[in-house]
């Protein structure tokens, strides 16, 4: 999976940790509805750790092992974990040798100082200085969006100090939820609903406290932003009996529509697949060997070989 952007996940990775991750939550009995739900709970399960993640990683600063301008400017973008993984392509990049085969052409091998002497497998790196690229052939950057550490020694040989931005991958940001994604319809898509309604909740209990804070002290300004809300307030009932009529009617016409209620029930009673479970007590099924007749089951054995008669020996000739 050289050619592949994996992001470092090897084959079995991503089913194992899909599958651990749902079992707590999935069982075989379920129908569609009740599964739907689970879902759900597992759905929100994972927001919320990434929620958690996104606060360690804006309230925790990094552990740099050296203070270089690049892992300075690695540190306020990446997130922790991906962090981590860079600072360890930096130091490696530390102990690489280089030779020169070319104009833009180099050849990287990364030593072990560590006791024995080795050296990995050479690696081909072509610079550009003017683009400011460096492409390995490892293809790591490739596979996983981190720049290897021979692409790092390239950059170095080019003094480029700082990380170039299109090796930077937004995934890896600490401003990776940021932004809006839109479907083929050009709709922007809302990633967690239950979220964007409670920050429109804050936004909008914000502006009232400072309202109600400004106005408290004046009493001709109390009753202005009174009479404000009263009929605010109208108008948004007004509203919302609007929409719910809507959706009412939209629901209605979607029932005339369907052609029985069978179907709702196949789908109710639709459910995953469930295992058998065998008994503790339940008998071994007779093969076919068992079931022929006794006298039948003996194997064919090869035939008895005639004794040879040894010749009699007379005493007395």
């Amino acid at each position: 999976m050289r050619n592949v952007f994996s992001l470092g996940v090897r084959s079995t990775q991503l089913s194992e940790s899909f599958n651990n991750a749902l079992k707590n939550f999935l069982k075989s009995g379920f129908d569609i509805v009740r599964f739907l739900k689970h879902f759900e709970r597992a759905v929100q399960e994972k927001r919320a750790k990434e929620l958690q993640s996104e606060f360690e990683a804006r309230k925790n600063i990094p552990r740099r092992q050296m203070c270089t301008p690049m892992l300075v400017q690695a540190s306020e973008v990446y997130t922790p974990v991906i962090f981590e993984a860079f600072q360890g392509e930096y130091e490696r990049s530390m102990a690489a040798c280089s030779r020169l085969l070319d104009e833009n052409k180099y050849a990287i091998v990364i030593g072990s100082f560590h006791g024995a002497i080795r050296f990995e497998q050479e690696r081909i790196v072509i610079g550009d200085l003017l683009n400011q690229t460096a492409t390995c052939s490892c293809q790591m950057f490739n596979r996983t969006g981190i720049l290897c550490a021979h692409g790092l020694k390239v950059l170095d040989l080019m003094n480029i100090k700082i990380l170039p931005a299109h090796y930077i991958l937004k995934r890896w940001t600490r401003e990776a939820c940021n932004g809006r994604i839109q479907d083929k319809q050009g709709r922007n898509v809302i990633a967690n609903p239950k979220l964007e309604a409670q920050l429109r909740t804050r936004n909008l209990v914000h502006k009232f406290v400072n309202l109600a804070y400004k106005a408290a002290d004046y009493p001709d300004c109390c009753l202005l932003l009174e009479d404000g809300l009263d009929c605010l307030s109208t108008q948004l009932e007004d509203k919302l009996n609007l929409s719910a009529n809507t959706l009412n009617k939209s629901c209605n016409e979607q029932e005339n529509v369907e052609p029985n209620a069978q179907q709702k029930d196949e789908f109710l009673a639709a459910q995953l697949k469930k295992k058998e479970a065998k008994s503790k007590n339940s008998r071994r099924k007779k093969s076919w060997l068992d079931k022929l007749p006794k006298g039948n089951r003996s194997m064919p054995t090869k035939a008895a070989e005639p004794k040879k008669k040894e010749p009699k020996v007379y005493s007395g000739l």
